[in-house]
């Protein structure tokens, strides 16, 4: 594979290059140039017949790359793999795929310009014992035709409010399929296709060098009204739940999700314990830091990014070829113990999956006059998708901090792509967290019967009652 030489890996320098310019690289030029004038009105016509042709529906890249590292996108896999059986773990589809080489640290320069700065801090601190393993790169996200559908109306509708960071007139499907800033990239996040609902049970392990580890049980229930079409409701509602360690059973988060964060901001409300009083959790956001990961992630770095876009300002800096953590059914093999997956210091990296994706780079800079205690952020989102597969936090002095990577794998019988594990890693200290961990729990319900009352301060108070 040939690597293009356009793309610094020093991240300070990037900026100074880029920041501002909002340039859009070559495999991205043509499709955002028809959108690039506009930052908050509605885009003119000419953008998209496009989408559907040579863009996909969510505006990705159809086309495969020039050196075939990156094949087209087919329509992502919706059909069971062989040697499915109903009721049980669906089996890799890809598990003979043959790895393609192994990236260590004695190879960062030669990939350089494929690897993100978190990576290739992770191969300098951990010479020895982290690498990445490359393979076939399989376009394997996938949705619904009615969310194809909302993501081509939304195309020619969907713009930003006057303050610049609501969304208005967008439903159902991805907000911006073709993105003129930022913002509009980060909406396609927060409100991507990832199954209306979810249920899930899952621990997050909070991992140290020296062995120790704690872990969380949670009960997590996501519910999407935006995706559902449904107006009148929060866009995006999230419910976890502590059952264990035993102390902490019962302490629960809720989350409502808003369209206009100036407006109307996000509200929250917690219950310490399960007879505990039920109040509001304004603070849960920002930098607060998260206790379920031990303060290694912040309330915003929930779901790689969530929360408001209101105090940093977002630059859609380019569309690149970058070695991404995707179709992650290693991690989720049933077969494999928390043993096997974490070792002390790093994910064991023979279950981690890398492969070469096209991905968005938006950089987020902390606006003035705001404080937060990672002001300084990079995010990576797979083109295919709009899911964060990689993030950087930065302080105040350009020193990288923080960093956090999704593991998605495509579920068939949504279908979508779908979260699985997250790894954030304490750059500072030997020390990382693990979100998703799901290895011999049940699996993940997707047509969880969950309604907007689930999500509600009385929903928590009832819970609580019941014990």
């Amino acid at each position: 594979m040939s690597d293009p030489t356009d793309f610094h890996p020093d991240r300070r320098q990037t900026l100074g290059l880029l920041l501002g310019a909002a340039r859009i690289g070559a495999t991205a030029a043509a499709a955002a140039t028809p959108r690039g004038a506009l930052a908050q009105g509605a885009p003119p016509d000419v953008g998209v017949p496009r989408l559907g042709e040579e863009l996909t529906p969510f505006g990705a890249v159809r086309a495969g790359n020039r050196t075939r590292a990156i094949p087209p996108w087919t329509g992502g896999l919706t059909e069971a793999p062989r040697g499915y059986v109903p009721n049980r773990p669906s089996p890799d589809p890809y598990i003979e795929d043959v790895r393609w080489f192994t990236v260590g640290a004695a190879d960062v320069e030669r990939y350089k310009v494929r690897l993100t700065a978190g990576q290739q801090a992770l191969l300098a601190k951990y010479p020895d014992s982290f690498e990445l393993a490359l393979f076939p790169c399989r376009r394997s996200a996938a949705a619904p035709q009615r969310i194809y559908d909302a993501s081509l109306a939304n195309a020619d509708r969907a713009k930003l409010g006057e303050n610049g960071l609501a969304l208005r007139d967008a439903a159902v499907g991805v907000p911006f399929p073709i993105p003129a800033n930022g913002v509009q990239a980060m909406w396609n996040h927060k409100l991507r296709w990832r199954g209306g609902s979810v249920s899930r049970t899952s621990l997050t392990v909070v991992q140290s060098g020296d062995g120790t580890r704690s872990l969380t049980k949670l009960r997590e229930d996501f519910a999407s009204p935006y995706a559902a079409g449904d107006a009148s409701a929060p866009p995006l509602l999230y419910r976890r739940t502590i059952l264990e360690p035993k102390e902490q059973a019962g302490s629960s988060l809720i989350i409502q999700g808003t369209l206009d964060p100036i407006a109307a901001r996000t509200r929250a409300w917690a219950r310490e314990g399960e007879r505990g009083r039920v109040t509001p959790a304004p603070d849960f956001a920002y930098d607060t830091p998260d206790p379920v990961t031990g303060g290694v992630c912040t309330a915003d770095m929930l779901d790689m990014f969530s929360g408001a876009l209101d105090r940093f300002d977002y630059t859609l800096v380019t569309r690149r070829e970058m070695y991404m953590p995707y179709n992650a059914h290693r991690l989720t093999n049933p077969s494999l113990s928390m043993r096997d997956i974490l070792w002390p210091r790093h994910p064991n990296p023979q279950f981690l999956r890398y492969e070469m994706h096209r991905v968005w780079v938006v950089d987020a800079r902390l606006k003035p006059n705001f404080k937060h205690s990672l002001p300084d952020r990079t995010y990576y989102l797979d083109e295919d998708s709009w899911q964060i597969l990689a993030s950087e936090h930065y302080n105040g002095k350009g020193e990288l901090l923080r960093y956090a990577e999704a593991h998605p794998l495509p579920d068939w019988q949504v279908p979508a792509l779908v979260p699985t594990m997250e790894f954030a890693f304490d750059l500072t200290a030997d020390r990382y967290t693990a979100r998703g961990l799901e290895n011999g729990l049940p699996p993940p319900r997707y047509d969880a019967p969950l309604k907007q009352e689930d999500f509600t301060p009385d929903a928590l108070i009832r819970r609580g009652r019941r014990g």
